[in-house]
């Protein structure tokens, strides 16, 4: 495991690692600003182009299954060439799916672009190990709190200025070829204003050793063997992240005809309700630093958090009206954005910096799995009975809490699996 004075051997003067934090929080907000401008979007131009519903399903179920795949591949790949030229070559090539997308006039065109963007979309994973590289442990959760946040904000107003542009087929190709564009200035920020730094440590990791045997062959068993320590190591908080993950993604999938069925909600407080919940993780993401501050201890930090988001889905399923649920939305933004953090920083924490890129990969495809099979959980739930996604959904936040306490805390909340790996 990585030490903190490996960690710090960057040698960044304070004044140059801001510059470059700030660089990735920029690379962060236009990131999800321009997904989120076309995101409430991808279904309507589906069905404009002659997909059923199910169908519009299957295609974003390709996207996740890419992401599956593809995510540990670019992952390792930032860890061995460098995060800086990754992340450039994920947002030109994300741009281009888009722009694909914009051009359209087929659901085949529309599947293309969709392949794309599922190899290529880990612009966000990318950033966050280039943080992680330049970020000292005790910093960490301050940081990444501040990147969600940040990341965040795109997210609210990333929707309506999608729904203000795109009010016709022409405006859905308007805004595809704008969040085209988006990607391409966030490459240019990346490219004059992110400089490359030289993965510290690389050539002396087993993984990486295995990774570039053959001259970057490739062979398929030394690459899965790559990823061997990082799955023996950080089983536990792959599980526990699927886990929580998939309680809140079965929950929010399908929102729209979930809070109809069960508030008769307009699409217009659909929107305001999902507005709200962003500014609300946004929030906590800029007091996260502070809360592990004073926790002073990520492991119980994280049980206390996935608790937390036992309780908020228990009082979302049960939530006969909408204030109640108001306040369930509250909890559930709160929660789920302290357990991001916990979960990323313990995961680094086993890892050490120089495997963050494969680190985070394989924590992107473990949660498109999830993104991949709550929608189809979700829909059939929601079938039979209102109660039926907020029952899979406690289900799930139960087990993946019940692993917090027993895999990454002892009973005394002190970090037990931590220090196993120091």
């Amino acid at each position: 495991m990585a030490t903190d004075e490996t960690e710090n051997s960057l040698n960044l003067t304070e004044k140059k690692k801001l510059r470059l934090t700030n660089c990735l929080y920029i690379v962060g907000f236009l990131d999800l600003f321009g997904v989120s401008i076309i995101i409430p979007l991808l279904s309507r131009h589906a069905t404009s182009l002659g997909a059923s519903p199910s169908l519009v399903g299957l295609i974003g179920s390709v996207y996740g299954g890419l992401q599956f795949i593809s995510g540990p591949i670019v992952g390792k790949l930032s860890d061995v060439l460098g995060r800086r030229k990754l992340l450039l070559f994920c947002l030109v090539l994300s741009a281009v799916g888009y722009a694909v997308r914009g051009i359209a006039t087929n659901l085949i065109i529309l599947v293309i672009s969709r392949v794309i963007s599922g190899l290529f979309k880990h612009s966000s994973s990318t950033a966050k190990a280039y943080l992680a590289e330049i970020t000292p442990k005790n910093e960490r959760p301050k940081v990444f709190g501040r990147f969600n946040a940040i990341s965040s904000i795109g997210f609210i107003i990333g929707p309506v200025c999608g729904g203000y542009l795109a009010d016709d087929i022409s405006g859905i190709r308007r805004v595809a070829f704008i969040t085209a564009s988006l990607f391409l200035i966030n490459a240019a920020v990346v490219y004059f204003f992110l400089e490359q730094i030289e993965p510290q440590g690389i050539p002396h990791t087993q993984s990486v050793m295995k990774f570039t045997a053959d001259d970057f062959s490739f062979n398929p068993s030394n690459f899965i063997k790559s990823f061997s320590h990082l799955l023996k190591s950080g089983s536990d908080i792959f599980v526990i992240r699927f886990l929580l993950g998939a309680s809140v993604i079965v929950l929010r999938s399908n929102y729209s005809l979930y809070l109809e069925k069960k508030f008769n909600a307009s699409p217009q407080m659909t929107g305001w309700l999902i507005s709200y919940g962003a500014i609300v993780s946004t929030t906590a993401g800029f007091f996260a630093g502070y809360v592990a501050k004073y926790y002073n201890n990520l492991p119980k930090l994280g049980f206390h958090s996935s608790l937390l988001l036992v309780f908020t889905l228990t009082l979302m399923t049960t939530s006969l009206g909408l204030p109640p649920f108001v306040v369930g939305i509250t909890l559930l933004s709160l929660a789920t954005s302290m357990i991001r953090i916990c979960m990323t920083d313990l995961s680094i924490q086993r890892a050490g910096t120089e495997e963050t890129g494969a680190l985070l990969g394989l924590s992107q495809s473990t949660m498109a799995f999830a993104r991949i099979i709550s929608p189809f959980l979700s829909g059939v739930a929601l079938e039979i009975t209102t109660f039926g996604p907020g029952i899979i959904s406690i289900f799930l936040a139960t087990g993946g809490t019940f692993l917090v306490w027993s895999n990454i805390v002892d009973k005394n909340g002190t970090e037990q699996e931590v220090k196993k790996n120091d």
